[in-house]
């Protein structure tokens, strides 16, 4: 069936009302009645399929079926029997429940019994489309709002059909047509209309001679209507009596019924009123939404008999399908000031109540730890690398190419003035010596021999070469004393590894060694270009170093070298120099390296957690 088609099959809302109000003219458990009940049920929730079923001390028993339902099978019926058990354990509570199921032919659908109260063991179970599954709660409230018709207890066989006798209904007793007042309700666009509306027409459908509606407000409650008046006078004594016993029915939460003659109690406001009205039957009912304070009371009065017992519940359960949009409508004819007073009003209960306590104490943490970020101010520092460094330094370099023979020095160690840090090998010094030596006595006898025989050129020449020997010679002595690295002062070797040069040759200029004075340490910071700007000379900081980190070093800013350098990935920075405020200790070396902090000053909390994030923003922002 196409979804046009569908919905004129639909039976429409009077007709569904037409159908229970028929069936108040039976007797329950009459031949007919529970098939006619089950019909009517599962046209009112839109259902598949409706069944009427009653368990006393034994297996369950089907009192009647919907037309939808006639098709199912003896064993659909006992496959959900089996499942019935757990279904309506879940219901006792709040009176329904509802579980998805697949059926036999691979469809899906919705299980959901309600609870019959007048009927004892009586379950009403329903078989709902998927597509229905968004309009669960509202179809429940429907099998509700109708489940406390006159089902007196029956056996689940039918009574004789010469037995069955139409019986008036009582006042109050038709909830079909308490739905029917819904929808008049539902069609009024004023809060005034609405109310009177409801009033008056419960005043006729429940036999009342008095129905009046009380809605709360921020300085306690008031009658905002009065059954058969358009108009009444607020300060009259019998609407302040009304009014007193409304204030005392919200204080109770729960129907409070006062009957003719009953003794007051506790009651004594709905007794003042009761005597103003002559003696009647009064009835009050809190409405509210769910778990909320109730936010209106609906109070009748009877002159005649007293109303039903199921009258209270069933009212009560179908007003307060109307409550939300009497608050809507309520709201929306409000002046604007009284409607931002109640929103602010509202937002501050949620924020004070005792609910998500954990994420309201958060709240209130952040909200004064932002106050304090706003307000206060702390240090703020400058992190950099930094490392030891000193100007004097000495490098030791071979003055000649060879060997080394013997290198006895690596990085780190202490060395005093005139120690022997590294011998270069000198054989072949040694060799070239005394070849320069022989060459120097012979050329030293021939400038002799030509001397005595009188020849002044061969001695000019002799004499030469001699000389030219002696330069040699000279020369290869003062190689053969730089052979010999010795340390010029009392320092600590910086660069040099005595196993890397042991053996190994070397060109003449090429560095040995690197020996540096402990004294005249000084810091050599990289600072970040983004905190460049906050750095200047006079800045006092602190230094850590790699090796003992339980020790700060302080330190002054003496100079910012104003020329950027490139350190890899982590971009540009500043080089700036500080001079170390304490002697320097037996332990520290050049070249040892930490972590610096630089007092920048005081600054506002919240510009230092933010200004990077803001920075980054700002340029990513920019152009």
């Amino acid at each position: 069936m196409s979804a046009e088609a569908a919905a004129a099959a639909a039976p429409s809302a009077r007709e569904v009302i037409d159908s229970f109000q028929a069936l108040r003219a039976l007797t329950p458990g009459s031949e007919g009645y529970w098939t006619r009940f089950a019909d009517s049920l599962q046209r009112l929730c839109r259902a598949q399929a409706a069944w009427l079923l009653q368990q006393r001390d034994g297996p369950w028993t089907v009192l009647g079926r919907s037309a939808g339902a006639q098709g199912a099978d003896q064993a659909q019926e006992a496959a959900w029997q089996d499942e019935l058990d757990a279904l309506t354990a879940r219901a006792q509570a709040q009176g329904h429940a509802a579980c998805p199921r697949r059926l036999p032919d691979g469809r899906s659908a919705w299980w959901a019994c309600v609870r019959l109260p007048r009927l004892p063991g009586g379950w009403a179970l329903l078989q709902l489309d998927e597509r229905e599954r968004g309009q669960l709660n509202e179809l429940l409230l429907r099998a509700q709002l109708v489940a406390d018709l006159p089902t007196a207890p029956a056996l689940a066989t039918a009574v004789p059909a010469d037995t069955a006798q139409a019986t008036p209904a009582r006042p109050g007793a038709d909830l079909a047509g308490v739905l029917d007042l819904s929808a008049q309700v539902m069609q009024c666009e004023r809060f005034g209309s609405a109310t009177l509306t409801l009033v008056n027409a419960l005043s006729a459908h429940c036999g009342a001679s008095q129905v009046v509606l009380g809605w709360r407000t921020a300085t306690g409650i008031e009658a905002v209507a009065i059954s058969h008046l358009e108009r009444f006078d607020r300060r009259s004594q019998q609407v302040v009596l009304t009014e007193d016993a409304l204030d005392e029915a919200l204080d109770h939460d729960t129907p409070v019924s006062l009957a003719r003659g009953a003794p007051a109690g506790a009651l004594a406001a709905h007794a003042l009123l009761q005597q103003a009205l002559d003696d009647v039957h009064l009835l009050s009912l809190p409405l509210s939404k769910g778990e909320d304070p109730a936010q209106a009371v609906l109070l009748l009065g009877f002159s005649g008999d007293a109303p039903g017992a199921g009258l209270a519940q069933a009212l009560q359960s179908a007003l307060e399908l109307m409550l939300p949009w009497l608050e809507v409508l309520h709201a929306r004819e409000r002046a604007w000031p009284l409607r931002l007073r109640d929103a602010v009003l509202a937002h501050l209960r949620s924020w004070l109540g005792p609910e998500h306590a954990v994420l309201k104490a958060l709240a209130v943490a952040l909200g004064l730890f932002v106050v304090y970020a706003l307000l206060a101010s702390w240090d703020y520092r400058i992190h950099a690398s930094g490392q030891m460094a000193t100007d004097s330094t000495r490098i030791l370099s071979a003055q000649f190419d060879g060997r080394i023979e013997e290198a006895r020095a690596s990085a780190g160690d202490a060395v005093r003035a005139g120690q022997v840090l590294a011998t270069l090998d000198t054989r072949d010094l040694r060799q070239q010596e005394t070849d320069a030596r022989a060459e120097l006595n012979r050329y030293t006898a021939e400038a002799d021999k030509a001397r005595a025989a009188g020849a002044l050129a061969e001695l000019e020449i002799a004499s030469a070469r001699a000389a030219q020997a002696q330069a040699r010679l000279a020369r290869v002595g003062e190689m053969l004393a730089q052979a010999v690295q010795l340390a010029p002062f009392d320092g600590v070797v910086v660069e040099g590894e005595r196993k890397e040069l042991q053996g190994a040759p070397v060109r003449k200029g090429d560095k040995l060694y690197r020996v540096a004075r402990i004294e005249g340490l000084y810091a050599v910071v990289q600072v970040s270009e983004r905190d460049a700007a906050q750095v200047h000379p006079g800045a006092t900081g602190e230094l850590v170093l790699v090796g003992r980190t339980d020790q700060a070093i302080p330190l002054k800013v003496t100079a910012v070298v104003p020329v950027a350098q490139t350190k890899g990935q982590e971009g540009n920075h500043f080089q700036v120099r500080a001079e170390l405020a304490t002697a320097p200790e037996a332990w520290w070396r050049p070249g040892m390296s930490g972590a610096v902090r630089i007092d920048a000053g005081e600054r506002n909390v919240a510009w230092i957690l933010t200004h990077r994030l803001v920075d980054t923003v700002r340029l990513a922002l920019w152009w």
